[in-house]
């Protein structure tokens, strides 16, 4: 694409010659023929590529630049651009489709897929071999089933990315102490995936015990996470690797929770709240906070804490000589 196509479709400034461009690259792997970014201006004099993505030109660039307000928001859509998937197309004779599913236009399903009875696949979703569709499940247009995802008892809805080894719907974890035994608590609820959502790999969500486990429109979910029954996660959150949520935890808008942390079932935690990586949430946290450490509390606090523990052995030892002029 020439310089002045990208612009086009970024919405920027061009600086410099309207040059040909073959590729996207990073600042520092980039060579001739390939555009890059900066989000500060740092290595841009280092650079081999060809073109560069900046908010601001400074001083001594030779090379043309597209000015625009989110450089590394503009590198990713010419990285979808340039390096677009070619997914699967048509359905494969060899997946296993029961008759009573309903498969729309433009599908794609892959080998030894299976689609139980009752199941929806609609307009433009791909299935990749291997996947598992359980009885009325919906699969909703656009979304893409990556290979050995198992989904049950659920919705899925538009525009959907559902990573490999996935499991939804599976029965929450709940059981009941009679006489000594642990009897299972039957789980009758499904699970609802919103617009929008990411699932990365091996990750887990269990079906709700009377109703549904919710994900909200737009929520992006690394790998290895766990999400327990009855849990409502809102819009637009961030869920880090290996992020446990027990069951019936009630998560706002914007959250964002790092890797690690933990939180206990019946929490509730309000909007635009971040949960640092390792934290333990053991109580309700309100909307707009910073919170860290076990039990997580306030962010500055726990800093302040962390600080005091790391003066104790000094502190010990002043104690010590003190005791010992005080003998």
């Amino acid at each position: 694409m020439r310089l002045k196509e990208i612009v086009k479709i970024l919405k920027g400034k061009l600086i410099g010659e309207d040059i040909e461009i073959e590729g996207v690259s990073s600042i520092e792997d980039a060579e001739k023929g390939e555009i890059t970014f900066s989000l500060n201006g740092g290595k841009v004099k280092d650079t081999k590529a060809s073109a560069i993505i900046l908010k601001e030109k400074g001083e001594g660039i030779s090379i043309p630049v597209i000015l625009v307000d989110n450089p590394k928001l503009a590198f990713s859509k010419l990285l979808s651009i340039f390096s677009s998937i070619k997914h699967p197309c048509g359905i494969s004779k060899k997946a296993s489709i029961s008759e009573n599913a309903k498969i729309g236009d433009n599908v794609a399903i892959g080998d030894f897929a299976v689609i139980e009875n009752g199941a929806k696949i609609e307009e433009g979703a791909i299935i990749y071999p291997n996947v598992y569709i359980g009885m009325n499940v919906t699969i909703g247009k656009g979304t893409i089933v990556y290979p050995r995802a198992v989904i049950m008892n659920a919705k899925i809805g538009d525009s959907v990315i559902i990573h490999s080894g996935v499991v939804i719907g599976s029965d929450g974890f709940g059981y009941i102490k009679d006489n000594g035994k642990n009897v299972k608590m039957p789980h009758k609820g499904g699970v609802l995936i919103k617009d929008e959502v990411e699932i990365g790999a091996n990750t887990t969500i269990d079906r709700g015990t009377t109703k549904d486990t919710i994900i909200g429109k737009g929520t992006k979910i690394d790998n290895l996470v766990h999400i327990a029954h009855n849990c409502i996660i809102g819009k637009n959150c961030i869920i880090v690797a290996q992020v446990g949520i027990s069951g019936s935890v009630v998560i706002g808008d914007n959250v964002v929770i790092a890797g690690q942390a933990g939180i206990s079932d019946h929490i509730k935690i309000g909007s635009q709240t971040t949960i640092a990586a390792r934290s333990g949430v053991t109580k309700d946290i309100p909307s707009e906070k910073i919170v860290s450490g076990f039990p997580a509390k306030d962010h500055r606090e726990e800093k302040r804490l962390h600080g005091l523990i790391q003066r104790l052995p000094k502190l010990i030892e002043r104690v010590k000589r003190l005791e010992n002029l005080i003998k």
